[in-house]
């Protein structure tokens, strides 16, 4: 990890820190942007794309298609 910053198009995987962030622990995705501090990660799901707005704390840099 680059400090807490991440660049648009990394991936990263969420490591939940707290409840809130909880459900989605685990789950990879890229780097879209930020929006109002938060890194807006999309995560691919069977069910379709999900779009979620997470901190940097909660974020760890991975490789595509790596459990």
């Amino acid at each position: 990890m680059r400090g807490s910053s991440f660049d648009s198009g990394d991936w990263v995987v969420i490591h939940a820190k707290d409840d809130f962030f909880a459900y989605v622990d685990g789950w990879r995705g890229t780097v879209q942007g930020m929006n109002s501090g938060l890194y807006e990660v999309q995560c691919m799901r069977p069910d379709g794309p999900k779009t979620l707005f997470v901190p940097a704390d909660q974020l760890a840099l991975t490789v595509p298609g790596r459990s």
